[in-house]
């Protein structure tokens, strides 16, 4: 796959039945393989913000980390069967995460590069929701993305 990416990315809150809530961003990135290790690279941006947020998806065999770096700031990691712990700074405070994920998936093909993990979230020790994040990178050379509705 090549460098130069566009990046989906797609959350996903099951609050229960219809009352799912999902967010989903568009914009260009980068991915990179190096030594088994997968990484995308992207930006995202807030209204209203002049700084943007960067995200560093790293994707090894038995974990995928998230790290934002911008107006917001936090480490996630992801590992299948466990419950990690991550701090979510906020320019409102500080949120402590609890993230335990219950599936995990990457698959990576000629010119795409896809991830989708499914976790519960907890926010400052108490249970919030089901949740899912797909993240799909694809060589720009293919085309467009489009959001799923």
């Amino acid at each position: 796959m090549t460098k130069d990416v566009l990046v989906s990315v797609r959350g996903t809150q099951f609050i229960g039945g219809s009352d799912d809530d999902s967010i989903e961003i568009i914009t260009s990135g980068s991915y990179y393989n190096k030594d088994g290790r997968h990484y995308i690279i992207y930006e995202e941006s807030v209204e209203g913000v002049d700084t943007p947020t960067r995200n560093v998806i790293k994707v090894t065999p038995d974990k995928i980390e998230v790290a934002k770096r911008g107006i917001v700031e936090s480490h996630m990691t992801f590992e299948c069967g466990k419950k990690n712990m991550a701090n979510y700074v906020t320019p409102m405070g500080l949120i402590v995460l609890g993230l335990t994920t219950t599936s995990m998936q990457a698959e990576e093909q000629e010119d795409s590069f896809h991830i989708r993990i499914e976790y519960s979230l907890e926010m400052n020790g108490e249970y919030v929701s089901g949740c899912c994040l797909d993240l799909l990178a694809r060589s720009r050379k293919e085309g467009a993305l489009h959001l799923n509705s």
